[in-house]
């Protein structure tokens, strides 16, 4: 087939997800093939409609070399193309969108997957981090976090409290999920696990899979599309000394280029609903402000990861929920955001406009 440009945008045209469990009794295929199957059902398409596949997984935290061969053949991936994004589900996606906006494509299929009970998977994050300098010390990435909400919050203990009171409310937001729910003065007496965070400001991690089927054009029902009007991605220095961790550059730089790319000059004013991937409240506001999203704007109506994500998961979760906040309503807007790295170090997002 001679394929053109995606001149009519990106549309998602199904999807779906695993309700995280911790553990979820099923292997890495089987959590995949579930979803993939759901999510073709959502998109009412077939295995054969599937032009290529992207999948996004980290092989440490399967402990496996190349991830992805563990879901070649229950994502459709034989004799088909097949890219593989070591990082966070989003980034995958906005490689499928940028696949098909170049004609490469007509419909690609992005399926992410993680297992956080199979190791614990804060100490496996010590292995990518530096190692002369910081894996002697036990550096992970909680460690990091810690550090950047330290930074954030000095000395000021008011600042802890109103983390603490932000965790207690998505998680009541987010009505089930995986982890325990804490009132406020509960998180502030939950044990320090990376001061000044606490067990009850940790979103809590678990198994889980996630599929999204996104097409050129198409997707019309008595709902409308849902397109992917803009996306950016930014990868920030990987070593925490080389950056300010005060602030989330990397995701600034991110949204100006899917706020350019969808036509938006004023953030504060464009998105009705906006789903951050934020495993700790303090990662709420450093979103906020980078992009520059305002007080109208519904931040994690469901609890965000604050019922339960699983690595490499979590952005490309976003995406469904900020597809289905959107759909139906033309002209709403909403932002999805995926991270993964020490303290933010990647950064993705992906503007979802109704039509």
């Amino acid at each position: 087939m001679n394929r053109q440009q995606s001149t009519d945008g990106v549309s998602v045209l199904g999807g779906a997800e695993t309700a995280i469990a911790l553990p979820d009794p099923r292997s890495i295929a089987e959590m995949a093939l579930n979803v993939v199957e759901r999510a073709l059902e959502d998109a009412e398409l077939r295995w054969s409609d599937i032009d290529a596949v992207v999948t996004a997984s980290v092989d440490l935290f399967d402990g496996l070399t190349a991830s992805s061969i563990a879901v070649t053949e229950v994502v459709g991936a034989v004799m088909k193309p097949e890219t593989r994004i070591a990082a966070d589900g989003l980034a995958a996606a906005i490689q499928a969108v940028h696949q098909i906006a170049a004609g490469a494509y007509d419909t690609v299929l992005v399926v992410a997957h993680g297992k956080a009970s199979m190791a614990h998977h804060w100490n496996l994050t010590s292995w990518a981090m530096d190692p002369i300098f910081l894996q002697p010390l036990g550096v992970d990435f909680l460690t990091v976090a810690g550090l950047q909400a330290d930074l954030i919050a000095g000395s000021d203990s008011s600042i802890i409290r109103r983390w603490a009171e932000l965790a207690a409310h998505r998680k009541r937001t987010a009505r089930g999920g995986i982890g325990e729910s804490f009132t406020i003065d509960e998180v502030l007496e939950s044990p320090v696990i990376a001061a000044p965070i606490r067990v009850g400001m940790c979103a809590p991690l678990g198994d889980g899979a996630c599929a999204v089927v996104l097409g050129a054009g198409g997707g019309e029902t008595t709902g409308g599309r849902a397109v992917i009007a803009g996306t950016g991605h930014d990868l920030d220095s990987h070593h925490p000394g080389d950056r300010d961790l005060t602030e989330w550059a990397g995701l600034r730089r991110a949204c100006l280029r899917a706020y350019d790319m969808a036509g938006i000059t004023d953030p504060a004013v464009a998105f009705a609903v906006a789903e951050p991937s934020c495993l700790f409240p303090h990662e709420e506001a450093l979103f906020i402000d980078a992009a520059g999203v305002g007080e109208q704007t519904v931040l994690s109506p469901d609890g965000g990861l604050f019922a339960g994500t699983a690595p490499a998961i979590s952005g490309l979760g976003r995406l469904l929920r900020a597809t289905k906040a959107v759909k139906g309503n033309s002209g709403h807007r909403a932002l999805a955001h995926g991270t993964w790295g020490p303290a933010g170090q990647g950064q993705a997002v992906a503007v979802v406009e109704a039509r």
